[in-house]
């Protein structure tokens, strides 16, 4: 059973920026499996790859975020 998608604001803004989740995770320099084990809740984003992801959000959709905003676990 696919586990379910536990950031839906982190999604939505992904959506909006028209980035898909293969593209982010070669811009963080991990692997897609990885990308989505982290969107799931099996393992944990590090704080640097949180930082970084915030930065590619704000320069897409020319906004700013907070952290606590983006990653609020949706379970």
């Amino acid at each position: 059973m696919a586990r379910e998608i536990i950031f839906n604001n982190l999604e939505a803004e992904l959506v909006r920026a028209r980035l898909i989740k293969g593209v982010l995770a070669s811009m963080l320099g991990i692997s897609v499996g990885s990308m989505s084990s982290k969107f799931t809740g099996k393992t944990e984003f590090t704080l640097d790859e949180m930082l970084k992801i915030k930065e590619i959000l704000e320069s897409y959709n020319k906004t700013t975020y907070k952290l606590d905003d983006l990653f609020e676990r949706s379970e």
